[in-house]
């Protein structure tokens, strides 16, 4: 046996052995620290990046998104619209729940008459944009007549008495003509479909985060429960429900799904494997004993950098273990085809240069994924690196105390080898494949199309959709997210901007550029001073005017109208129900509104509106998310670019002393394998994608690696070739498995990588130099 290792060099391995059996337990133990510690984020949204959009704070953005998360939205049709008792019982019940924060749709009279008290109070404060138009105009006191002598208003002399003006008859109109289709029936706020059906609304707040695995699914399975006894107790009432919680429960449990069957799948397979090719358990105790640490110390990392995991992060992580298991893989087919001839120490000396290669080649490619603008890619590739670096230290330090007595078989496949080897010998073999190759890639490129829809990241549950089609399409509120934000450094600069810009507004939807949008009804105090002011100096002529017509009031003093309402005074009153969403002021006093729009006609000329305004500004997250994932995709396709010329140069360059013929060859498996990725998406109709794009860098990185052992002059080439074939088989089982989520973003990086890997693998024989079986 070679035992040609120095004593100074096994004194120093078993050294570093004993710090990092130290340094595991430590990881060990901040591991169960954090993870008692931390939680698990299922937020879609927070996958996506968190830069500042259109010069918008971030803070009011992800303010607003953190509310409209919280919303949930139900519609109930009883079969009998005047009979309300399962609406009742359903908000009854919604009350008693501990997770909601608070319920709305009931408007009852004690509510309107709040509603009518608050409005009659500051009536003058409030005074609508119609009413001071016809104020200026001198139109006011038709519009009263109107309402006195039509049948259907029902004008009486108390409210001429107290409110000549009419001022909060003319607020409630206006507030009522701003509702869209929904509108108060029995006390509850309601809508009708196109059959003329009745609906009552019903809608909630969380008290907590709608993206809170566990608790999203255990409010989820009580709201559940609660919709089953209302179905058990009125069988011809139905109800449809719309909430971002719904769909994140949706997605947390299809993420476990993918963990329990890729992560089982996966270390089934690789177990299997082992069992196979070493007829041991050790190989395999071994193996397990690398991936766990790897693990360990990428879990260990993401949660001490980010606080948090993200669900997908966890899905896509478990592709690291075919990975991670390579190095193990390596050193244990060394040890079993040449653990007769070599000492431990002697076999880790023949492969450490080439693990080191591997491994760094595997690291530039995953930091190449922290360019990223993904928090979602950004933990993948924390993970990888710590957890490679995890399981490779393992391997170089362990390994050679932990394999003397591994059973060496010399002949392990001996006859496929060969006839692989030999096989790739054959210049027809070689070229008839490369031309194949060739021409899959043409036919894949000219059909493969490019769509950068965020939308289509993940498959959305039919059923849900479905639910919020039919709400949106009975109360005509939409989910796109689709508005203008105001904001300042104040609630009052705010909402001055605010009112310079609805005029525009209301001009361009008049234009036809959209038919409805939504804005608070919360006026500035220079505003409500101005309105205050324009009473004062308008009532004394209406006034008259009704004493010529033998309506007898009172001449109102208005200098004790001196309480104006705040933002805070707004939102705590009944006058801000169903608006309170569109407001939000920070705790520093910056302020912001939203004003959503629908029926967009000429989005174009839309966005072009917040360019004449200071602190106005058009937001359309999904169109804008779509081109960003655009310009990521083709910066990120320039680097690749330029990062495979640097790669080829280097192989060109290296193998150059074999022949011009030999060298160029070399590069021959990273182009082929990266071309077969591609053309595989136009090939199954699939389109590409900033994640595909991101899958090829793993692709170049992983697939590096089965050239660089094959062509290694210090390894046999049939152990290499061993090794190779157990390692791709290993990486296939974990990135292959990808394929089979529930996420189509995971399932088209795991389609690019499993494509690539294969090709990667079969043209790898390619970078062999000499074909000579040892």
């Amino acid at each position: 046996m070679n035992n040609h290792y120095s004593n100074n060099n096994i004194k120093k391995l078993k050294n570093c052995a004993i710090v990092w059996l130290i340094t595991v337990v430590c990881l060990l133990l901040t591991a169960s620290y954090l993870f008692s510690n931390s939680k698990i984020n299922s937020s879609v949204l927070s996958l996506l990046p968190q830069e500042q959009t259109n010069n918008v704070p971030m803070e009011f953005i992800n303010g607003f998104q953190d509310r409209l998360d919280k919303q949930l939205v139900w519609l109930i049709k009883p079969a009998d619209p005047n009979n309300l008792e399962s609406v009742k019982w359903w908000y009854q019940n919604l009350n008693k729940q501990p997770f909601i924060h608070r319920i709305s749709g009931l408007m009852d009279e004690q509510f309107q008459q709040n509603w009518g008290i608050f409005a009659y109070q500051y009536r003058y404060q409030l005074m609508d944009e119609k009413t001071i138009e016809r104020l200026k105009a001198h139109k006011q006191f038709a519009w009263i007549q109107s309402q006195i002598y039509s049948p259907f208003s029902g004008v009486s002399a108390k409210e001429l008495n107290s409110d000549p003006l009419l001022l909060t008859r003319s607020s409630q109109l206006n507030q009522l003509g701003n509702t869209g289709s929904l509108t108060v029936k029995n006390g509850w706020l309601s809508s009708q479909d196109q059959q003329g059906n009745v609906w009552y609304m019903i809608y909630a707040e969380l008290n907590g985060s709608s993206f809170n695995m566990q608790q999203s699914h255990q409010i989820v399975t009580q709201l559940n429960k609660l919709s089953e006894q209302l179905k058990a107790k009125w069988p011809d009432t139905e109800i449809l429900k719309r909430g971002v919680l719904y769909y994140s429960d949706n997605a947390s449990l299809a993420a476990k799904e993918d963990i329990s069957t890729i992560g089982s799948l996966s270390i089934i397979g690789i177990i299997i494997l082992i069992i196979i090719v070493f007829r041991s358990v050790i190989p395999i105790l071994l193996s397990l004993l690398s991936i766990f640490i790897g693990i360990v110390c990428g879990a260990v990392a993401v949660l001490t950098i980010f606080g948090e995991i993200h669900v997908m992060t966890l899905v896509m992580s478990t592709s690291v273990i075919g990975i991670t298991i390579d190095y193990s893989l390596h050193y244990l087919t060394e040890r079993l085809l040449h653990g007769n001839q070599d000492s431990t120490y002697v076999s880790l000396k023949k492969l450490l240069v080439t693990l080191t290669i591997a491994l760094c080649s595997s690291l530039i490619a995953y930091l190449i994924l922290l360019i990223a603008p993904f928090p979602g890619l950004k933990q993948l590739s924390v993970f990888a690196i710590f957890g490679l670096i995890g399981a490779f230290l393992t391997v170089i330090f362990w390994y050679p105390f932990l394999t003397p007595k591994l059973p060496a078989r010399e002949n392990v496949a001996s006859q496929f080898l060969t006839f692989w080897l030999n096989l790739w010998q054959n210049k027809g073999v070689q070229w008839s494949m490369i031309l194949s190759a060739i021409i899959f890639i043409g036919y894949g490129i000219n059909n493969l199309t490019i769509d950068d829809d965020i939308g289509k990241l993940q498959a959305l549950p039919v059923q849900l959709q479905k639910e919020e089609q039919a709400i949106i399409d009975i109360t005509h509120q939409t989910t796109d997210q689709k508005w203008f934000i105001v904001f300042g450094d104040t609630a009052e600069q705010t909402l001055q901007r605010l009112e310079q810009f609805l005029p525009k507004l209301e001009q361009a939807k008049q234009a036809g550029l959209f038919k409805q949008y939504q804005s608070i009804n919360l006026p500035s105090i220079a505003k409500q001073q101005q309105n205050i002011e324009l009473v004062d100096q308008y009532m004394p002529e209406i006034i008259s005017s009704l004493k010529q017509i033998g309506i007898e009031t009172q001449l109102l003093n208005l200098n004790d109208t001196k309480t104006l309402i705040t933002p805070t005074l707004w939102e705590n009153s009944e006058i801000s129900q169903g608006r309170k969403l569109l407001w939000l002021t920070r705790k520093n006093g910056k302020s912001a509104t939203l004003i959503p729009i629908s029926g967009i006609n000429k989005l174009d000329k839309i966005r072009e509106l917040s360019y004449e305004n200071k602190g106005v500004y058009w937001l359309d997250r999904r169109t804008e998310f779509n081109n960003m994932f655009t310009n990521y995709r083709i910066h990120l396709s320039q680097l690749l670019t330029g990062a495979v010329v640097i790669i080829c140069s280097c192989f060109v360059f290296h193998n150059r002393k074999y022949g011009l013929k030999t060298a160029l060859k070399s590069v021959l498996p990273t182009l082929l394998s990266i071309g077969i990725a591609l053309s595989v998406h136009g090939i199954i109709n699939q389109a590409l994608n900033l994640f595909s794009m991101l899958a090829l860098i793993l692709v170049i990185g992983i697939g590096i690696d089965y050239s660089l052992f094959l062509s290694n002059y210090k390894s046999q080439t049939r152990s290499a070739l061993l090794a190779v074939t157990m390692a791709a088989l290993t990486t296939l089982l974990s990135f292959g498995l990808l394929i089979i989520s529930h996420t189509n973003a995971i399932m088209g990086f795991g389609l690019v990588l499993t494509s690539g890997i294969l090709a990667a693998f079969l043209f790898a024989p390619l970078a062999i130099k000499k074909y000579t079986v040892y």
